[in-house]
């Protein structure tokens, strides 16, 4: 099996902004740079790989951010990685094919972290 020389995963959008998360210990989140609309879209990028093959096994450290696509599984390169969870969220996830994307659910203000609900659950704080 040959190996690829590697693929670049880069992603620049001015509508977005990494800043420390507004919930405690979850580190940073993705806020807001502009007034987002209702409606408006995220793509999340990253690699998609099969649920239960040895990629999935070798990104066990980033379970609890993969996001199912039928029998895929998106690992999160982007944006779309950071994103917490919330029980009020104002982002949801929508499938299209084999793409994700994260939809505002509401008009979001600038300065304002992007939140959508885990297909598994909260996440689990250890300590």
């Amino acid at each position: 099996m040959s190996r690829p020389d590697g693929i670049l995963f880069s992603e620049e959008d001015p509508r977005f902004v990494i800043d420390g998360s507004t919930i405690p210990g979850a580190g940073v989140g993705l806020f807001a740079k502009e007034p987002l609309a209702a409606g408006v879209r995220l793509e999340v990028i990253g690699a998609l790989i099969l649920a239960d093959s040895p990629s999935d096994v070798c990104t066990t450290y980033a379970n609890r951010h993969k996001f199912r696509v039928g029998e895929y599984l998106l690992v999160p390169l982007g944006y779309g990685g950071l994103v917490n969870y919330s029980d009020s969220p104002n982002m949801k996830k929508v499938i299209e094919g084999r793409r994700v994307y994260l939809e505002a659910l509401r008009p979001i203000d600038p300065g304002e972290e992007l939140f959508f609900v885990y297909d598994n659950g909260p996440p689990v704080v250890e300590g």
